[in-house]
């Protein structure tokens, strides 16, 4: 896939948002290839900065439904790179921390880059640590 068209982009970001907030995890980790690098450029410790594969990739969905519930995401403005497979997405999440019972309020810039499959090969998630707190 050498290019995106700007729907192709919003309608595989809002599958990814409603299978995620459904806790459909076999059906979120469809979106993905198998060997799915999701990187957190802005966590912190504990938290892990990188996953390679989807094998990394359930556990650490499955660990952070312990923790986080989003229970909604805004819809996305999504930015498609001219000649690339990749888009940016910027929306919201809303929901509540678990341990504490806190809002959870968080904004998203995530860069997204796509096979020609359609499947998520390497997804950088840019998200504010602090709201996580």
């Amino acid at each position: 896939m050498n290019t995106l068209t700007n729907g192709q982009a919003e309608q595989l970001i809002q599958l990814f948002a409603d299978r995620y907030i459904r806790k459909d995890y076999d059906a979120f980790l469809d979106l993905f290839a198998d060997d799915i690098i999701f990187e957190f450029p802005y966590s912190q410790e504990p938290n892990p900065r990188r996953l390679d594969g989807k094998a990394a990739l359930k556990p650490y969905l499955e660990n952070l439904e312990k923790v986080l519930e989003i229970t909604s995401f805004t819809p996305p403005v999504i930015h498609v790179a001219a000649d690339a497979p990749v888009f940016f997405a910027q929306f919201e999440a809303s929901g509540k921390l678990l341990m504490t019972g806190q809002p959870y309020e968080q904004s998203y810039i995530s860069v997204v880059k796509v096979q020609e499959n359609g499947r998520i090969v390497h997804y950088q998630d840019y998200w504010n640590p602090l709201a996580a707190t």
